[in-house]
């Protein structure tokens, strides 16, 4: 849902019911940051290491948003892609606890290497962090009322002062709305999205609605991934309090869900309900719990008041209390479980203004600006670098529950499918609107749904918080607007301040071909277009009819088409260090009433245990280069504990045209993968069995013929993967139907 907020509606977005007097006296900072969160901190912390004064108004008491407010189990992706601002505060995480009780210690060692802390030692070090900038002043529990807006800049913002009841107005050159919700970005009128896109919109495989029935499955709609709150747990006598009975207690969600593990499957110890191998205890055993979500609870968050935010937090709250308080006091669960658990606890040296509970609801996902670079899920699998990129991206699309829909008889989850993917830049129009000219969005920035699943990881709002604050030094010292910076310079201090950049680099090449609209028997004439190449390209392959087959090689490529339809040309280049790109391109040959289905593995029925992984080429040299022929990454069967678990994958269309097809598997051979992969082919006509070797590289292209199929029109045909008695991995990026004519 696409929203353009005028600055009437953005009066009305923060009203409070009783107002006093804004202050007379301005206050007036260079940079003003709205939102005190670890991507507000860091851009009032990068700006001011420039010489600049910073406003840093915050919400809450407390700065550091829902780091400090419990998520302190850090989702990082890969380690070596954060840097700057971003990698000190991991640092010092570090240090503190080295310090504090030292490096032989228990403490020290759970900390594994700053990922994991205590909520109070979050805000410790992001205080301490602003604390070492004279020239930044926090403004703690201050909630934005309206935006002013003249000759397309940001002039002023008037917030109101919780503590005191009245209201204060701040000036800046620079604006920088760090905030989870983006207020300060809406009533500046500054167009966004709430919600998920439609699958047509961007080409985005993994968009719009993924459960119910397959009519609406695709389609986008209003709604955003759950909220919940991250709170701390302890088992540590000395240092818990019970669980506080909420205001509004309502056990019946949890009756069927967590009392039904309890009574009929026998659990005794909370532990063993709720701490899994993969929740270890933090520091001083504290758990970060990330359990609870309300889906649907959210709807309407994101372009609310602050009373009616208030109300759903609060509904929030009393849903992950109740469920604690049920555990331990409801008569009807077994009394050893119910005494078990009451030697569980919020911790005490936590949140203590405020119950033991979180000041911070965790707001997955709220608004997101339509800016001047729209950040989409191609470009996270496979367009990974950007010239302008300020930081990297590298966790996987990570989604939680949006709604439930009714299926079969069942409530069913429905959430974007979780997809790895490899290192990716985040370009720097992602933080800057089309005006006004003073504004930068390192929370809300420009994405599409899918791509904010991956990026919304606290570590990466940092990097970005320092990249808006660098940004915003610049656009002061140049007087320029803040879609004017000089990128490069931004880039290259960005560098020189420790941060990472081109994580995500790939040869930049595009496809050329003269004609452009060929007939079926002209010479195509074939060329390379490539943008800002680190190194020389070394090999150059060529795929004409897309079944995976090298037609030619070299940088300009001839070839005649023989049909009229809709050709799948692919174009694989690789560089002198080894770094491969794929690009495909759609080639129309006459009317092009026909065109071949390419079909991934993300629309497959998949049954069983499949992750979702980025695909990669393992060369001879063991050295690893990412690549896909389709859509978010690829597909891999799954062992644990040495055991298969079963696994079965259906790839099934209708065919549009009569004549013969080449059917095509999509996948990347890997040593770990298996030489005996199972896969049937079904058509009108009968089965045909293969057994494919997944293992053994071919051509520098995904796709590995599996036999001609002679159709007619509007018969059935499917490819179905098994992985029974495979020597290794499975692994299925796609099938694609290549129609060779009647």
């Amino acid at each position: 849902m696409i929203r353009t907020v005028s600055l009437l509606a953005a009066l009305a977005l923060a009203a409070v019911s009783a107002r006093a007097d804004v202050s007379p006296v301005p206050v007036h900072a260079d940079v003003v940051v709205c939102g005190g969160t670890p991507s507000g901190v860091m851009a009032a912390v990068a700006a001011a290491r420039h010489g600049h004064s910073v406003a840093l108004l915050d919400l809450n008491a407390h700065v550091g948003g829902v780091v400090s407010g419990g998520l302190v189990d850090t989702d990082m992706g890969d380690r070596a892609t954060v840097g700057g601002l971003a990698d000190d505060f991991f640092k010092r995480i570090v240090k503190y606890y080295r310090d504090m009780y030292g490096a032989d210690s228990e403490q020290f060692t759970r900390c594994r290497n700053g990922v994991k802390f205590e909520p109070h030692v979050a805000e410790a070090v992001f205080d301490q962090m602003l604390a070492e900038q004279a020239t930044v002043k926090v403004w703690k529990r201050h909630r934005l009322q309206t935006v002013k807006v003249e000759k397309g800049r940001v002039v002023a913002l008037v917030v109101d002062d919780l503590a005191s009841g009245g209201a204060r107005t701040f000036t800046g050159d620079v604006f920088i709305d760090a905030s989870y919700e983006g207020d300060l970005m809406a009533g500046a009128g500054v167009p966004y999205r709430v919600g998920r896109e439609g699958r047509a919109e961007f080409g985005e495989i993994l968009a719009g609605i993924s459960a119910g029935p397959k009519e609406i499955r695709g389609l986008g709609d209003h709604r955003t991934q759950a909220y919940n709150y991250r709170v701390s747990l302890t088992s540590s006598t000395g240092n818990r309090v019970l669980f506080p009975k909420p205001e509004h207690y309502d056990p019946e969600p949890w009756r069927t869900t967590y009392g039904r593990r309890v009574i009929e499957r026998g659990h005794t110890h909370f532990g063993e309900l709720y701490v899994s191998a993969a929740m270890r205890a933090g520091p001083n055993e504290k758990f970060d719990t990330n359990w609870g979500d309300l889906a649907g609870a959210n709807e309407g968050y994101a372009e609310a008041d602050w009373p009616t935010r208030d109300r759903i937090a609060a509904r929030h709250r009393d849903y992950f209390l109740s469920l604690l308080w049920y555990l331990q006091n409801d008569p009807e669960l077994p009394e050893a479980f119910r005494a078990d658990a009451r030697t569980w606890g919020l911790p005490k040296d936590e949140f203590a203004d405020n119950g033991h509970f979180p000041f911070q609801l965790y707001v997955r996902e709220a608004r997101r600006m339509l800016g001047r670079y729209v950040l989409r899920e191609q470009d996270l699998t496979q367009d990974r670098w950007k010239s302008d990129g300020v930081c990297a991206g590298s966790y996987g699309i990570d989604c939680h529950v949006v709604l439930r829909l009714l299926q079969a008889g069942k409530l069913e989850p429905d959430l974007t499918r979780h997809v790895s993917v490899e290192n990716y830049d985040i370009p720097y129009r992602c933080l800057t609107p089309h005006e006004p000219a003073n504004l930068l969005v390192p929370v809300c920035l420009s994405t599409t749904h899918v791509a904010y699943c991956s990026l919304r990881m606290e570590p990466v709002f940092m990097m970005l918080g320092h990249a808006a604050g660098v940004a915003a030094h610049l656009a002061i010292a140049d007087r320029a607007t803040v879609q004017n910076v000089d990128v490069p310079r931004l880039r290259t201090l960005l560098r020189q301040e420790g941060a990472v950049l081109d994580a995500g680099y790939q040869p930049q090449v595009k496809i050329v071909r003269t004609p452009e609209h060929p007939r079926p028997g002209d010479l195509v004439s074939f060329s390379i277009a490539a943008d800002g190449l680190k190194d020389p390209l070394t090999n150059v392959w060529w795929d004409f009819d897309g079944t995976g087959a090298v037609s030619a090689q070299g940088e300009i490529a001839e070839h005649r088409f023989a049909l009229e339809k809709v050709y799948s040309v692919s174009l694989v280049v690789e560089d002198q260090t080894g770094r491969r790109r794929l690009v495909a391109a759609e080639v129309p040959v006459g009317a092009a009433l026909a065109r071949d289905v390419t079909i991934d593995e993300c629309d497959a029925e998949l049954v069983g245990r499949w992750d979702g992984a980025y695909p990669e080429i393992i060369r001879a040299d063991h050295t690893r280069t990412p690549d896909v022929f389709l859509g978010p990454g690829a597909h891999f069967d799954v062992a644990r504990g040495g055991q298969k678990a079963p696994a079965f994958a259906r790839f099934q269309t209708t065919l549009p045209h009569a004549g013969s097809y080449q059917v095509c598997l999509a996948f990347r051979p890997a040593k770990n993968q298996a030489t005996n992969v199972p896969v049937t082919l079904r058509d009108a006509t009968g089965t045909v069995r293969r057994t494919v070797d997944q293992r053994t590289p071919g051509t520098p292209f995904p796709f590995v013929a599996l036999g001609k199929l002679q159709c007619e029109a509007g018969d059935v045909s499917s490819v179905e993967i098994t992985n029974a008695n495979t020597d290794g991995r499975v692994a299925i990026d796609g099938v694609r139907w290549v129609w060779l004519g009647d």
